[in-house]
């Protein structure tokens, strides 16, 4: 079970606002059932974007319990905000605060409303998501077009502490501001706050928090924040972090003023200069637009891993005049830091996010163990088209198949059988279909069904050596290829079988030497046979417990339906994946084309190193 953080952005979205205004959209997220209830749930809700089309809402909201391998839906409903409904008379730059203290959508009447056409906001779309399509896509971000225009976007992130990371509170004011308004006016500046995403396609920025707007001043002081540090640096405080200023535009198009990167430990160091203000620039391009400073930086109930108190000093600057003769960010690197929480090992999520490939490989039994294939009831029966019925083969493979394939980019995949005899000689690993690799599920199926238009006959007896081989050399070349492009690859080898394996000892020592190869063994017992001679498989110390285990067998039978058999098939390969790179010391995702490795010999750079990286 994983906790994630989704966050929302749309653009190009209809007006729904007449005359010269512009609409004003929030989001609300659903997560339609899972595997225990299939009650919808209301699980989060953005803040408004007044005045914009283009909304990247600060709001991050929490997908609780994710598995992997059991589909996971959740609907993004965007609405244009109507301020009639919270009856406020208030400037609407304020209406923000209204929003946050009322449910606006978050019960079920308003359901109702909805479904009747009373809704008091108007619907600006809706987009259904599954979890897994979301992780599996480049950059873990899926994008939907909405019915009345526009694309919503949902990028995925795992969370690290399930909440219990504490807060950042902090403080900022600028000064010395470049005005930006023309005609005698002046600028009117808010900050947004934003974290770095590192993703296979390259950096990016999302938006966490939006500040207060202070009119007509170039020189604001804005109100204090109070933000949990899950939902800002993810429980990393040397997470790069960066401020932009924006002169407020009422109609959206807000003028960018200036930004300048920093990190959360950055930000509250710069409290520990003996009274000093610290001071950091902001740049629009090469130019410089103006101050920075932190009136407040501190954090709140932050904890290590081993439970012990971060402690912080908790100094706040005179908020009056500033700006002349303070330490610049650049000095920070010779003083105190707050020390920083261990590093966490990576999870199963963290590979896929970080951009590691899912490969499948599939072998189909064809020994004689099957029986008839033309005898309805026998695991090979093929229905009539016009029935829309499925044997188990044809289930298991669309079940597991349509799982694993999302995480595939190029949805190229092996199909192999093993137990036929051709020109009378028994064959226990042939290729299945014309090519070496087939097109997506479908081709998987249609791959299968080819066998039976070949002059094949049903043979004995059951083995899975050469299968297993040929996937362990398989997996092997699929991880060179992806480490040529600094990336990763872990291959899952699904074999469906309607017999016992024959050759257990040779089996062992087959799956032993496959250990060393990124890949894992699921094998799905298809039909009535009673199948515990292959006990073996899941009880079997791999090697006196030297070598990792990759096997996994389940009953087809056992389950009643896809999610149940997927769930099923699918609960250790997170473990073995995440087992099979940190023994090799392989961590998530790329650095310069070359593996990122934990070694203990390796230090992290010092606070001098880590501050020239963020303020460039």
């Amino acid at each position: 079970m994983t906790r994630l953080q989704l966050s929302l952005n749309a653009k190009g979205l209809k007006n729904l606002s007449a005359f010269y205004n512009k609409s004003d959209p929030f989001a609300v997220v659903t997560v339609r059932g899972d595997h225990k209830d299939n009650t919808p749930e209301i699980v989060g809700r953005t803040e408004v974007c007044f005045n914009n089309l283009n909304p990247k809402w600060a709001t991050i909201v929490f997908l609780e319990n994710y598995e992997f391998g059991v589909p996971c839906y959740i609907e993004v409903g965007v609405f244009d905000f109507d301020s009639k409904t919270v009856g406020q008379s208030e400037n609407r730059l304020r209406l923000n605060d209204a929003v946050k203290n009322l449910n606006v959508v978050c019960d079920a009447s308003s359901r109702d409303l909805l479904r009747n056409g009373k809704y008091p906001h108007r619907v600006m779309g809706t987009a259904l998501f599954e979890v897994g399509d979301i992780l599996a896509s480049r950059g873990n971000v899926g994008s939907k077009k909405l019915q009345s225009g526009g694309t919503i976007y949902a990028q995925i992130e795992r969370s690290r502490e399930s909440g219990k990371k504490g807060q950042f509170k902090f403080k900022l004011r600028a000064f010395k501001l470049r005005n930006v308004q023309k005609f005698g006016s002046t600028s009117s500046p808010f900050f947004e706050l934003s974290r770095k995403v590192d993703r296979p396609s390259g950096a990016t920025w999302v938006k966490v928090y939006q500040s207060n707007v202070v009119r007509s001043d170039l020189h604001p002081i804005w109100q204090e924040a109070l933000l949990d540090i899950e939902t800002i640096c993810n429980g990393d405080l040397d997470r790069a972090m960066k401020i932009s200023v924006w002169d407020h535009r009422r109609r959206g198009n807000h003028k960018f003023i200036g930004e300048f990167e920093t990190t959360v430990n950055l930000l509250v160091k710069s409290q520990n200069m003996d009274g000093e203000i610290v001071t950091f620039d902001l740049r629009k391009q090469d130019k410089h637009t103006g101050h920075c400073e932190a009136l407040k930086a501190s954090l709140v109930g932050v904890v290590d891993v081993d439970g012990n108190a971060i402690e912080n000093t908790n100094d706040e600057h005179e908020e009056n005049g500033g700006g002349g003769g303070g330490t610049s960010a650049e000095q920070l690197n010779g003083g105190p830091s707050p020390p920083l929480p261990l590093q966490e090992q990576p999870e199963f999520i963290d590979y896929l996010t970080g951009g590691c490939q899912i490969s499948l490989a599939v072998a189909i039994d064809f020994t004689s163990s099957n029986g008839d294939p033309r005898k309805h009831g026998t695991p090979h029966f093929f229905h009539p088209p016009e029935s829309d019925e499925w044997n188990d083969y044809e289930k298991a493979i669309f079940a597991v198949g349509s799982i694993l394939a999302k995480f595939d980019t190029d949805q190229q995949f092996p199909v192999w059988g093993f137990g036929a005899k051709y020109n009378n000689v028994v064959r226990h690993c042939f290729q299945c279909g014309a090519e070496v690799e087939v097109d997506g599920v479908q081709g998987i199926m249609d791959a299968y069904r080819g066998v039976f238009r070949t002059p094949l006959t049903m043979s004995y007896p059951t083995r899975f050596t050469e299968v297993i081989e040929t996937a362990a050399a398989y997996a092997q070349h699929e991880q060179e290829e992806a480490s040529e492009v600094g990336q990763l690859s872990y291959t899952i080898l699904l074999i469906l079988t309607a017999g016992n394996v024959e050759d257990v000892e040779a089996t062992k020592q087959r799956l032993i030497a496959a250990s060393n190869e990124p890949l894992s063994v699921v094998i799905v017992g298809i039909g009535k046979t009673n199948f515990e001679g292959m006990d073996f498989l899941d009880n079997f110390h791999h090697n006196g417990g030297e070598s990792r285990d990759i096997t996994k067998f389940v009953q087809f039978n056992d389950y009643q339906n896809y999610n149940a058999l997927t769930q099923a098939v699918l609960d250790e390969i997170p473990h073995q994946l995440v087992d099979y790179f940190l023994s090799r010391g392989i961590l998530p995702g790329k650095v310069d084309d070359e593996f990122e490795t934990l070694d203990s010999e390796i230090l992290p750079p010092d606070d001098d190193e880590r501050t020239l990286t963020f303020l460039g």
